[in-house]
């Protein structure tokens, strides 16, 4: 079940059981344009293609993983899923394809790696925009023959993978920039759902809101029935949401907490970082709203900081990774020195 108007999204004229989509109920929504794609993840889960989750930080993209892994065949519910955002050139190939005892210093034991371990189910790949470039052809040559080889092997291993992908970066840019290969975006984005971002979904700000907030009351045992005021409302919905349904939650999460009184006014809504974004009905005033650009010098400061990784600045920063791209270009900052990052194919040995 989807919680919208009528607590259910119909797919293709059936209504999605809830009792046998419980993954489902986790995404509320009453937005027209998520609603429908919703209704088409039981014809996606079904296809067994791989399939490419867009988005910003905070859209929902896990969650709509694990509702195509409840909605796809039996055989493909068992999921496993891998951060490459948090993965290093050295450990990618051996968290991706296992090892063999002794392929490396320190391993003493052989390692089956996410695609043995998803072997007959669904591996999700969060983040893949952060996948090294040298990683990649391994990767594509899994999703086009179905084939891994283990760092240290000498044989390729057969396996059985559906792939799910989810990036909050902009894959054809990355191709421009020659740090993601159009080969392996093409095989990822056979299929591709793109999740908007909490600003354009109409009014889930307050129904989301209301969620979280009778979640919160409830879970920590709260007596008075928590409401919000028209100013608090207000509040909710002139902000931008740059960390979009997360930062949401975590802003209502506290204002429940420390509100004495059961009724949540404009003063107990806090933002944790001056909003970035207004919500603006003209590309005028969102451009008026743009973020202000740091110095070369701190921005490479920063990027240090997070090991060149993208994402990861976007979260601490509380922008969209295009933004951040659009600093590089301005500044003329060589990210692949910032990273350090090799062209050669070969996966190096953790």
């Amino acid at each position: 079940m989807i919680r919208i108007d009528h607590r259910v999204v119909r797919g293709e004229g059936v209504p999605l059981d809830p009792t046998l989509n419980p993954e489902l109920a986790k995404i509320i929504t009453v937005d027209k344009g998520l609603r429908e794609t919703l209704a088409r993840l039981p014809t996606y889960a079904n296809a067994d293609l791989p399939i490419l989750l867009t988005g910003e930080p905070g859209t929902g993209k896990e969650l709509v993983a694990r509702a195509l892994c409840a909605l796809g065949p039996v055989w493909r519910k068992t999921c496993q899923r891998l951060n490459c955002a948090a993965l290093t050139e050295s450990l990618a190939c051996s968290e991706l394809f296992g090892h063999v005892r002794g392929a490396f210093t320190d391993a003493r034991h052989a390692r089956p790696g996410k695609f043995r371990l998803a072997h007959g189910g669904t591996l999700f790949l969060d983040e893949v925009g952060d996948l090294p470039l040298s990683i990649q052809p391994r990767l594509l040559r899994a999703v086009e023959q179905g084939e891994i080889e283990p760092v240290g092997g000498d044989e390729p291993v057969r396996v059985d993978v559906r792939l799910v992908a989810a990036t909050n970066q902009d894959l054809p840019h990355l191709i421009a920039q020659g740090r993601f290969r159009r080969d392996l975006y093409d095989r990822l984005a056979v299929l591709e759902i793109h999740l908007p971002p909490l600003r354009e979904r109409g009014g889930d700000i307050v129904l989301l809101a209301r969620h979280f907030a009778q979640e919160t009351t409830w879970r920590h045992g709260r007596r008075l029935p928590v409401q919000f005021t028209k100013g608090a409302l207000r509040r909710l919905e002139g902000y931008g949401w740059p960390g979009n349904v997360r930062e949401l939650k975590n802003v209502v999460t506290r204002a429940v907490l420390l509100n004495t009184s059961g009724s949540i006014g404009d003063h107990d809504i806090r933002f944790t970082l001056q909003p970035f974004w207004v919500r603006a009905s003209t590309r005028q005033a969102a451009n008026e709203a743009s973020p202000e650009r740091p110095s070369r010098g701190r921005l490479e400061e920063l990027l240090g900081e997070e090991g060149g990784n993208i994402s990861a600045l976007s979260r601490r920063l509380q922008v969209c990774t295009k933004t951040i791209y659009r600093w590089l270009r301005l500044h003329h900052i060589d990210l692949t020195s910032i990273r350090g990052e090799t062209t050669v194919s070969a996966c190096p040995a953790p």
